[in-house]
């Protein structure tokens, strides 16, 4: 099986229980997923490849909370794909008893233990900063850049990118970029143009739209919508 997967935004714990999937960043060279693993924000497509009997479990975390699990900046893990043994040693264990796990409910008791016991303290004056920061870049307006984000937050432009970094994984640039992304991607099923989807999703114009589009997912806009319809 194969599926080819947009980034989110989002940060990912992942479980393997069955036969782990293999991967390509990006075009690059398919690699095979660890059995426990986290995968890190990412900009680009990534595909999977699926062989066998397969089982996971995922959590998914909020753009801005991934680092109060193991207290690593975000960045850390941006474009990687990272067994938890290469985080900790001590976490091979985890791994194994969620494998060995017979039923479900025994699998998600094993990873929100997990969770519970592994948060971490974060500043909140920061978290708190960057979660308004995540929501005011998920509005899709081409006025609602880095800029004018950290200047409604009253906090320099290099400070406010250093710590998105590290809460999010990827600069605010690049976040607002996702958001759009996805918000013409959902746009996709109507009737509209793809002028009006590209104005409405808050891309500056077709071009910008095109190139953001090609670079995210691979595809031009209209293949893509061509594929979604058929």
């Amino acid at each position: 099986m194969h599926e080819r997967l947009f980034p989110n935004g989002e940060t990912q714990l992942i479980f393997h229980y069955g036969n782990p999937f293999s991967e390509s960043y990006g075009g690059m060279q398919t690699g095979l997923q660890p059995h426990s693993l986290i995968c890190g924000q990412f900009t680009t497509y990534k595909d999977i490849f699926s062989y066998g009997q397969a089982g996971l479990l995922g959590v998914v975390f909020h753009p801005y909370a991934s680092n109060a699990l193991f207290g690593i900046p975000a960045h850390h893990f941006t474009h990687l794909t990272v067994g938890l043994t290469e985080v900790e040693k001590g976490l091979h264990d985890i791994g194994m008893r969620v494998a060995a796990a017979q039923t479900l409910p025994q699998r998600l008791m094993l990873i929100e233990d997990f969770i519970l016991r592994r948060m971490r303290v974060v500043n909140q004056r920061h978290f708190a900063m960057i979660r308004k920061s995540v929501e005011m870049l998920s509005q899709f307006s081409s006025e609602t850049g880095p800029g004018e984000v950290a200047r409604s937050l009253f906090v320099g432009e290099r400070q406010f990118e250093r710590l998105f970094k590290d809460y999010v994984g990827i600069t605010p640039g690049r976040f607002a970029g996702l958001s759009r992304f996805h918000k013409a991607l959902g746009l996709f099923q109507t009737s509209q143009s793809l002028t009006s989807i590209a104005l409405e999703s808050g891309y500056y114009d077709q071009a910008h739209f095109i190139r953001e589009f090609r670079n995210i997912s691979g595809d031009k806009p209209s293949d893509l919508r061509r594929r979604m319809s058929g």
